[in-house]
């Protein structure tokens, strides 16, 4: 009798062999009752790695994660095209480090095949938000690209990311059944609750409960202002059945934010006063923008370009490194800057010509409100303004967070 295979050859004989079974969840709409669109769930072969769970975490620890994520797409994909749904989305979850790595074409060509027929939801998790923001970025652009729509997955689960939704601008923001059955503390919920409105009542995204199993999930859902909603008093992952009742409401579709080519200084000077400074009152206009951070007790992010490590002192690491203790992400910018300057704190170092190391920038988001200041060297000092509009903040950012690498 044979050596049974190790678990490691057992999971690259399911990838060899294509033996990926997508199981569908109904995602439907709560006023009508019917469905919009199923979720793609991944099992596999009966053994170790039935669960999707096993599965992935198999594939992190073998480098095998974008060969998975294609596997489990382009399988769930070539399912759902086989059903008599054309109304209906087909809801898929992709990391976003596989549409930016070597897959990224074989992906969007499995995906551009469904997209040509039928109505595709890629969602991207929460913890993608602070893991890889760049990633993310791109998974975004190349999504919409193909005309896909847009999820945040799992929103509640790290409560610090909050801040990152309108960096993300998803067309459908998806409550953790956390948050809908309140295994999370009643401030988090709040917290989480609060900020889903907001986002969603500034960009007219549309907001999806999970973990719905029985009607009183179903009330706390209507009450968080969900539209959709996922779980078992719906249905459990299986399937597709034969026929549906499909909603007469349509997916929300929420502008996309296009991603400037400027500096946030040519961005927000264009509407808002900038006056000379010298490098002490700067400081000062600086630091009230990081006290906001450190006071907050919001979700938040700190974006910091200090143009080059020499404006790093040793103080100002320690800060940013509190800083982080209080749930805030902090970012800094700057020439020669190291990739942890302290404790939480991401260095992202700036190439010798990028127009930033010319720049100073300090700029905070939180849930609801958003600040910076943003300068620029003279010969006599700098020329500096301060912006509170939230919007233009977010704009912002956005040429920033594009610069951060793992």
């Amino acid at each position: 009798m044979g050596a049974q295979p190790s678990l490691d050859d057992q999971f690259e004989a399911i990838i060899r062999d294509r033996a990926i079974y997508p199981v569908f969840q109904p995602v439907v709409s709560i006023a009508d009752g019917g469905v919009v669109g199923f979720e793609a769930l991944a099992r596999g072969p009966a053994g170790p790695y039935e669960n999707a769970a096993a599965l992935f975490e198999a594939a992190g620890r073998l480098g095998r994660f974008a060969d998975l994520d294609w596997l489990c797409a382009d399988m769930a994909g070539e399912r759902f095209m086989a059903t008599e749904f054309p109304d209906l989305a087909l809801f898929v979850n992709l990391d976003p480090a596989t549409m930016g790595g070597p897959f990224r074409q074989k992906l969007l060509d499995v995906l551009a095949d469904v997209m040509s027929e039928r109505q595709v939801v890629i969602e991207i998790t929460e913890r993608a938000v602070t893991q890889d923001p760049p990633a993310l970025m791109d998974a975004v652009i190349a999504s919409r690209k193909l005309s896909a729509r847009v999820a945040l997955d799992d929103v509640g689960v790290e409560p610090s990311s909050l801040a990152a939704m309108p960096l993300v601008n998803p067309d459908i923001i998806k409550i953790d059944r956390s948050v809908v059955q309140a295994h999370s503390p009643a401030w988090a919920v709040s917290h989480v609750v609060n900020a889903v409105l907001h986002e969603a009542a500034r960009s007219g995204a549309q907001i999806l409960a999970e973990g719905i199993e029985d009607e009183e999930h179903l009330e706390v859902a209507r009450s968080l202002g969900a539209t959709l909603a996922q779980g078992y008093l719906f249905g459990r992952p299986g399937d597709l059945p034969a026929t549906v009742t499909p909603s007469k409401h349509v997916l929300a579709r929420v502008t996309p934010r296009q991603v400037p080519e400027e500096t946030p200084f040519e961005m927000l000077s264009r509407t808002d006063p900038v006056n000379p400074t010298t490098e002490p009152l700067l400081t000062a206009m600086t630091g009230h923008i990081e006290n906001q951070a450190l006071h907050t007790d919001d979700s938040a992010i700190l974006v910091i370009n200090v143009a080059d490590v020499a404006n790093l002192d040793d103080e100002a690491r320690l800060r940013y490194g509190y800083i982080t203790t209080r749930g805030v992400e902090v970012y800094v910018l700057g020439r020669e800057v190291p990739p942890v300057p302290s404790g939480r704190v991401r260095g992202v170092p700036l190439d010798a010509g990028d127009p930033l190391v010319h720049e100073r920038t300090a700029l905070f988001i939180g849930s609801h409100h958003a600040s910076g200041v943003f300068a620029r060297e003279t010969a006599a000092g700098f020329d500096a303004g301060i912006c509170y509009d939230r919007e233009r903040i977010v704009e912002a950012t956005l040429p920033l967070v594009r610069r951060l690498h793992k």
